[in-house]
């Protein structure tokens, strides 16, 4: 607009000039050779005043096209950030001298930086990884040339990295995208794995220790104690608890795999939460009455019907409640209760035994397979290794947690929650209505109080319940 004012005002006066000439022509005040003086240097000037409006339109035309260009160039950018920060997993390109050119959402989280414009190996220090990217940077030439590599976090995260040639024309700038550096977490397959050969090495040594212990017996029945009907009698009480003790571990190896095969089926059963409380409790009371031990329970009334599977959250109170009569002080008590949580959504279920606790290293491996605080201890009680781990993919089928809070002294509590049936589609075991009364004892169970099938047990309560 300023440039248009100005060409206007110069045109104006030179107008205006020659107005005046030729005023003045007419009235014989100018020369001949004046005019044509005067008329040469209007000419040039105008002509100046073309050649300068035609240069200032293409400047003004080249600053649209780099303006454009810049605007082409940041769309571009703005378009390959949201494509990588699309991507879930870590993604970051590199230049030819190996500096970034772009990192995802995902890498940055990763490293915990603004990953642009950095050297790679700021971050990637290991030699083998900085060997193969240098090496794809200065050979590789198609995106057929890649390599995958393996990169741990200092939190133990792994990933498999894999680096890839961005084909491009070699003319192009040194800061375009040359590599690209794709991560995949791959931590989970990894612990997946060594779960799966620690289970199959602790199944394994499990049944072996009964079975050389069978092995010893039969060799002393079958040579020294072949005619001494006393050391017989006891070398084959050894050799019924060794093989009570193998099938109590297949009994629960066989469990834990039905509920795994269940794992991604949720149950649509609607249950009493209160009746099965009392069932369970009763099936376990002769356990209690050889320690000592009274089981309490608190229920409040109207406790809502709850959706789960009847026979595995049966198993889930068994096992929790005959680990606290078992590992709980004698002459002591284990509170069982229940309540309505806040959100009036799920019934919240606690067990708490008065027993010497469990150290803080022990509760976040107290769910894995074959774990023991006192391995001598549970395997002369009985245990297998697996109940607690049974416990805890039942509660991942009805999309709940086991919360285990425990103080060295005074004992241990259990708790997780199960959601309330809001329109059940059918009914599974309904019983008489009413609750138990807070603190009711277990002791004195009421005649509807049903017991539970025998095969519902643990493989030890059955044999305690047996003897």
């Amino acid at each position: 607009m300023t440039f248009a004012r100005k060409l206007i005002s110069e045109r104006t006066g030179i107008i205006a000039t020659l107005a005046v000439l030729a005023f003045l022509w007419a009235l014989d005040q100018v020369s001949v050779l004046a005019a044509l003086f005067i008329g040469a240097l209007v000419t040039l000037i105008l002509t100046q005043l073309g050649f300068k409006r035609r240069l200032d339109r293409l400047k003004f035309r080249t600053f649209d096209d780099e303006r454009r260009e810049v605007q082409e160039k940041r769309g571009i950018q703005s378009l390959r950030t949201a494509a990588l920060n699309s991507v879930p997993s870590p993604v970051i390109l590199l230049d030819r001298q190996h500096r970034i050119v772009a990192a995802n959402e995902a890498a940055q989280a990763l490293f915990s930086a603004t990953l642009t414009g950095e050297d790679i190996f700021l971050f990637f220090r290991k030699p083998s990884i900085v060997k193969t990217i240098k090496r794809l940077l200065e050979h590789g030439r198609s995106d057929r040339d890649r390599a995958t590599l393996r990169y741990t976090t200092t939190n133990d995260r792994t990933f498999e990295v894999t680096a890839a040639i961005i084909e491009r024309d070699e003319r192009a700038e040194a800061s375009a995208p040359r590599l690209m550096l794709f991560f995949f977490e791959i931590t989970s397959l990894l612990r997946t794995e060594q779960m799966r050969v620690d289970f199959v090495a602790n199944a394994s040594h499990e049944l072996r220790t009964p079975l050389s212990s069978l092995m010893g017996s039969i060799e002393t029945l079958q040579g020294p104690a072949k005619d001494d009907p006393e050391a017989q009698e006891r070398f084959l009480e050894i050799m019924q608890r060794e093989s009570e003790r193998m099938v109590r571990l297949i009994d629960d190896l066989l469990s834990l795999s039905r509920i795994e095969l269940l794992r991604h089926e949720s149950p649509d059963s609607v249950i009493d939460a209160a009746r099965l409380l009392k069932s369970s409790l009763n099936a376990l009371m002769n356990v209690g009455k050889e320690r000592g031990i009274t089981f309490k329970l608190s229920v409040p009334d109207g406790l809502p019907k709850i959706v789960a599977d009847d026979d595995q959250m049966t198993q889930v109170f068994l096992n929790l409640l005959f680990n606290a009569a078992k590992y709980a002080d004698a002459d002591t008590h284990v509170h069982l209760s229940a309540h309505l949580s806040e959100n009036k959504r799920h019934v919240v279920f606690s067990i708490r035994d008065e027993g010497p606790g469990i150290a803080p290293e022990h509760l976040g491996r107290l769910t894995e397979r074959f774990y023991r605080v006192d391995t001598a201890r549970s395997r002369k009680m009985g245990g297998t290794g697996l109940g607690l781990a049974i416990v805890k993919h039942i509660l991942l089928r009805h999309e709940s947690q086991l919360d285990i809070k425990s103080t060295v002294g005074e004992g241990t509590e259990f708790t997780f929650k199960l959601a309330v049936a809001d329109a059940p589609p059918h009914i599974e075991g309904d019983s008489a209505p009413g609750a138990a009364s807070d603190a009711a004892s277990a002791t004195t169970p009421s005649p509807q109080q049903p017991l539970r099938p025998s095969d519902a047990l643990p493989s030890a309560a059955k044999q305690e319940m047996a003897s």
